[in-house]
């Protein structure tokens, strides 16, 4: 695993705080401005924290192959079927509320 490295500083920025990213560091990341990000708070097993940004990935086909092999979904799962009926109980609920 190659990582890249440089200092930065917290600032305030209005009622908040950020930090400025070097192009080098966006580009390594293959980050683009005004670009979706998630940003979370990973704990390593030492206890120390660091915070992980990645670019959202908004493809599904993409974020289908991430997702082959961590969900093991029955053979005989009919997708059809399960959207409808999905829909019926929301339907359903919907009418219960109104």
């Amino acid at each position: 695993m190659k990582i890249r490295k440089e200092q930065g500083k917290i600032k305030k920025w209005g009622d908040t705080q950020g930090i400025v990213l070097s192009k080098a560091i966006l580009s390594n990341a293959n980050l683009k401005d005004q670009e979706n990000v998630d940003i979370a708070v990973e704990t390593q097993t030492n206890g120390k924290k660091r915070i992980v940004i990645e670019g959202v990935t908004e493809n599904k086909k993409e974020l289908l192959e991430e997702l082959v092999g961590t969900v093991s979904l029955p053979k005989d799962l009919d997708v059809n079927k399960e959207r409808a009926e999905r829909k019926q109980k929301t339907l359903i609920k919907h009418e219960l509320r109104h």
